[in-house]
Protein backbone atom coordinates (compact mmCIF):
# COMPACT_ATOMS: atom_id res chain seq x y z
CA UNK A 1 0.00 0.00 0.00
CA UNK A 2 2.87 2.40 0.75
CA UNK A 3 4.30 1.78 -2.72
CA UNK A 4 0.95 2.69 -4.28
CA UNK A 5 0.89 5.99 -2.40
CA UNK A 6 4.45 6.73 -3.51
CA UNK A 7 3.55 5.96 -7.13
CA UNK A 8 0.47 8.18 -6.99
CA UNK A 9 2.48 11.03 -5.47
CA UNK A 10 5.15 10.63 -8.15
CA UNK A 11 2.54 10.70 -10.94
CA UNK A 12 1.01 13.88 -9.54
CA UNK A 13 4.39 15.59 -9.13
CA UNK A 14 5.41 14.70 -12.70
CA UNK A 15 2.09 15.92 -14.11
CA UNK A 16 2.31 19.24 -12.24
CA UNK A 17 5.89 19.74 -13.40
CA UNK A 18 5.00 18.89 -17.01
CA UNK A 19 2.02 21.23 -17.12
CA UNK A 20 3.93 24.12 -15.56
CA UNK A 21 6.95 23.73 -17.85
CA UNK A 22 5.03 23.46 -21.12
CA UNK A 23 5.12 26.67 -23.17
CA UNK A 24 2.30 28.08 -25.26
CA UNK A 25 -0.92 29.64 -24.04
CA UNK A 26 -2.97 28.37 -26.98
CA UNK A 27 -2.77 24.71 -26.13
CA UNK A 28 -2.30 25.04 -22.38
CA UNK A 29 -5.88 23.97 -21.63
CA UNK A 30 -5.53 20.83 -23.74
CA UNK A 31 -2.23 20.00 -22.07
CA UNK A 32 -3.78 20.40 -18.64
CA UNK A 33 -6.76 18.21 -19.54
CA UNK A 34 -4.44 15.52 -20.89
CA UNK A 35 -2.31 15.74 -17.75
CA UNK A 36 -5.40 15.32 -15.56
CA UNK A 37 -6.55 12.33 -17.63
CA UNK A 38 -3.08 10.82 -17.30
CA UNK A 39 -3.11 11.31 -13.54
CA UNK A 40 -6.60 9.79 -13.22
CA UNK A 41 -5.65 6.82 -15.41
CA UNK A 42 -2.39 6.24 -13.56
CA UNK A 43 -4.07 6.38 -10.17
CA UNK A 44 -6.77 3.94 -11.30
CA UNK A 45 -4.16 1.57 -12.75
CA UNK A 46 -2.16 1.71 -9.51
CA UNK A 47 -5.12 1.20 -7.20
CA UNK A 48 -7.00 -1.33 -9.35
CA UNK A 49 -4.53 -3.36 -11.45
CA UNK A 50 -7.20 -5.83 -12.65
CA UNK A 51 -9.03 -2.90 -14.25
CA UNK A 52 -6.07 -2.45 -16.60
CA UNK A 53 -6.36 -6.10 -17.65
CA UNK A 54 -10.08 -5.61 -18.28
CA UNK A 55 -9.37 -2.61 -20.51
CA UNK A 56 -6.63 -4.56 -22.28
CA UNK A 57 -8.98 -7.48 -22.93
CA UNK A 58 -11.54 -5.05 -24.34
CA UNK A 59 -8.97 -3.89 -26.90
CA UNK A 60 -7.90 -7.47 -27.67
CA UNK A 61 -4.63 -7.43 -25.74
CA UNK A 62 -3.94 -10.40 -23.49
CA UNK A 63 -2.47 -8.69 -20.42
CA UNK A 64 -2.68 -5.27 -18.87
CA UNK A 65 1.10 -4.95 -18.76
CA UNK A 66 1.31 -5.57 -22.51
CA UNK A 67 -1.38 -2.96 -23.09
CA UNK A 68 0.54 -0.48 -20.94
CA UNK A 69 3.73 -1.21 -22.87
CA UNK A 70 1.97 -0.57 -26.18
CA UNK A 71 0.62 2.72 -24.87
CA UNK A 72 4.10 3.78 -23.76
CA UNK A 73 5.60 2.87 -27.14
CA UNK A 74 2.94 4.96 -28.89
CA UNK A 75 3.46 7.82 -26.43
CA UNK A 76 7.22 7.65 -27.06
CA UNK A 77 6.70 7.84 -30.80
CA UNK A 78 4.32 10.78 -30.44
CA UNK A 79 6.86 12.52 -28.20
CA UNK A 80 9.64 11.90 -30.73
CA UNK A 81 7.56 13.31 -33.59
CA UNK A 82 6.56 16.35 -31.54
CA UNK A 83 10.18 16.95 -30.57
CA UNK A 84 11.37 16.75 -34.18
CA UNK A 85 8.62 19.15 -35.28
CA UNK A 86 9.45 21.59 -32.47
CA UNK A 87 13.14 21.48 -33.40
CA UNK A 88 12.28 22.14 -37.05
CA UNK A 89 10.17 25.16 -36.03
CA UNK A 90 13.00 26.39 -33.82
CA UNK A 91 15.55 25.95 -36.62
CA UNK A 92 13.29 27.87 -38.99
CA UNK A 93 13.02 30.74 -36.49
CA UNK A 94 16.80 30.84 -36.06
CA UNK A 95 17.21 30.95 -39.83
CA UNK A 96 14.73 33.84 -40.12
CA UNK A 97 16.51 35.73 -37.34
CA UNK A 98 19.92 35.16 -38.94
CA UNK A 99 18.61 36.47 -42.26
CA UNK A 100 17.12 39.52 -40.55
CA UNK A 101 20.38 40.27 -38.75
CA UNK A 102 22.33 39.87 -41.99
CA UNK A 103 19.99 42.29 -43.78
CA UNK A 104 20.25 44.83 -40.96
CA UNK A 105 24.05 44.57 -40.95
CA UNK A 106 24.10 44.96 -44.73
CA UNK A 107 22.06 48.17 -44.48
CA UNK A 108 24.23 49.57 -41.69
CA UNK A 109 27.49 48.83 -43.49
CA UNK A 110 26.21 49.84 -46.95
CA UNK A 111 29.24 50.86 -49.06
CA UNK A 112 27.19 53.43 -50.98
CA UNK A 113 26.62 55.46 -47.82
CA UNK A 114 30.34 56.11 -47.48
CA UNK A 115 30.49 55.60 -43.75
CA UNK A 116 30.93 52.56 -41.57
CA UNK A 117 29.93 52.87 -37.95
CA UNK A 118 32.20 51.07 -35.54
Amino acid sequence: MLFQFLLIALVIVIAVFAVRSLPGEKSLAIKRILALLFVAGAILAILFPPLLSTVANFFGVGRGTDFLLYLFVIAGLVFAVMTVRAKARSDARVTELARAVALIEARVTDPSSGSRPE
